[in-house]
């Protein structure tokens, strides 16, 4: 048997294991992105889900703390799971898919009777600016000299925010969106979104290299992924998010 047919036969043998079976993704709790009670599980589970499933694969999901779920996922127990960024110091551990599971920006929710505006980030400087201290942005945001107020959970940000504790609340924007649709009326009413976006996110899903055949799984994945684009379902889903049917 030459090389090139075994390669041939064993990479065919990787897709068809790869077929009709269950898979285990991990996930924590990120609404309307991700959680237990979600429709969907959320956002980045339902497309998970439906990705796989154009493939033949069954995406069963356990939920517990982000923190958890990355080591967990590192070692091999789940085989991927949604949401994260493509760092450096991730490569070694694991894989990531082609494309995003979707790209959202960052913005600073405001008071509508505030000053707070900005259009260059030493614009920011002059506020202080409300974020989740397991954000990012309370670095990125304090190495540029803006001061920060840590929160501990975002609806407490909104009502600070409401409470004119600071300037503008820093969010991302379907979580923010979300918060928002959570108030009265009369809330509502007292706070938008800024028209400038303060970054983009690419949220990926991410697979452990130590799980096995994991490259044929990342394989289906992406056809799955693909094939929910070209039908339109994916853009659906993404508009269902921000009018909040993933609440």
């Amino acid at each position: 048997m030459s090389k090139f047919l075994l390669f041939l036969i064993l990479t065919m043998s990787a897709f068809v294991s790869a077929a009709n079976q269950d898979v285990l993704i991990g996930s924590g709790e990120w609404s309307p992105y991700a959680g237990a009670k979600l429709k969907g599980l959320g956002f980045l589970n339902d497309v998970v889900t439906i990705a796989f499933e154009q493939e033949g694969i069954t995406a069963k999901f356990e939920f517990k703390p982000w923190a958890r779920i990355e080591v967990e996922t590192g070692n091999g127990y789940f085989l991927a799971s949604p949401g994260w960024s493509i760092q450096e110091d991730r490569k070694a551990q694991y894989l990531f898919s082609k494309k995003p599971i979707i790209v959202s920006r960052s913005v600073f929710i405001e008071r509508t009777d505030s000053q707070f505006d900005w259009k260059i980030m030493s614009d920011l400087k002059q506020f202080t600016i409300g974020s989740n201290r397991a954000d990012y942005y309370v670095k990125a945001l304090t190495e540029i000299g803006v001061k920060v107020q840590e929160l501990n959970e975002y609806p407490q940000g909104i009502k600070m925010l409401i409470a004119k504790r600071f300037d503008a609340f820093i969010v991302n924007e379907a979580v923010g969106r979300k918060l928002m649709r959570d108030l009265s009326a009369e809330e509502q009413a007292k706070i938008q979104i800024h028209p400038l976006a303060y970054d983009e996110n690419f949220s990926f899903l991410m697979f452990s290299k130590n799980y096995p055949n994991v490259e044929a799984f990342v394989e289906k994945y992406d056809s799955g992924f693909d094939k929910m684009q070209k039908s339109g379902l994916y853009q659906t889903m993404v508009q269902d998010l921000y009018k909040g049917k993933y609440d």
